[in-house]
């Protein structure tokens, strides 16, 4: 009985249809590097999103797409790529596909780079990608304010302008008009400074008025739309109420308002 299982393992051992040692039967191999050519060689790469000159909103989550294609132009489901951005050198991107909100403020060149099978390296890099807060930007529009001094009450109206900063907190700006009050004309200039938290503004109108400068409270509320609409009162040796109506004009905050 021994004999006949030791004559039937040595056969199965033996058999053509068994791999012996040494030998390639059934061992999975990849593809040579002529066909990793044929497969890649012509691939190129293209990212989707964000295009040149898009705005992405600061701190808020955005999508980030790129997509290689293949030698006849169809969309392949490679994945191996990384993101990079010349201005946030922290900031670093992986995949094909993937939804961010770290990316700091400034102008980017996001650039995108696919390490191919065949030891190809491609890249594409889109510029002018604008970052920050969905509420900077410059604005102007109009102030108009009520003067009261005992039983006599006149108005003015004139022009403001604000910038909000990058990061969408802080707000600066001037507003003016003229007023004609008991045959006196009074220039008034107005200093704007304030806080946006999340659209909710508060800070002061600062005039200035025979030499003596007046801060008045002033709160108000600007949306990421870019409309900016805020009041102001105080005594400022005359009874003033005024407010802005304004709108965003562009998102640049570098020129300043004044």
């Amino acid at each position: 009985m021994r004999t006949t299982a030791l004559l039937l393992l040595f056969a199965a051992a033996c058999s053509p249809s068994s791999p012996k040692l040494g030998d390639d039967t059934g061992d999975i191999t990849g593809p040579d590097e002529e066909e990793l050519d044929a497969l890649w060689g012509e691939a190129t790469l293209e990212i989707l999103t964000p295009r040149s000159g898009d705005f992405v909103p600061y701190g808020e989550e955005s999508d980030f797409e790129a997509v290689v294609y293949d030698a006849d132009g169809n969309p392949t489901d490679f994945a191996e790529i990384t993101w990079s951005s010349n201005e946030d050198e922290a900031w670093l991107g992986e995949g094909a596909a993937f939804v961010d909100d770290t990316l700091d403020v400034g102008t980017h060149a996001l650039t995108a780079i696919a390490r191919l099978p065949n030891g190809d390296r491609l890249t594409y890099t889109v510029g002018g990608v604008l970052v920050q807060s969905a509420y900077a930007g410059t604005y102007t529009g109009s102030v108009s304010v009520d003067a009261t001094y005992n039983e006599y009450q006149v108005g003015c109206s004139g022009s403001s302008t604000v910038v909000i900063d990058a990061y969408g907190e802080q707000v600066e700006g001037g507003a003016g008009c003229l007023l004609s009050f008991q045959g006196f004309d009074i220039d008034l200039s107005f200093i704007i400074t304030a806080d946006n938290d999340d659209g909710d503004l508060e800070g002061d109108a600062a005039v200035d008025i025979f030499g003596f400068e007046y801060a008045m409270p002033m709160e108000g509320e600007v949306d990421p739309d870019g409309a900016l609409f805020a009041t102001f009162s105080g005594d400022a040796y005359i009874e003033l109420a005024g407010e802005l109506d304004l709108v965003r004009i562009t998102r640049d905050t570098g020129e300043g308002w004044d």
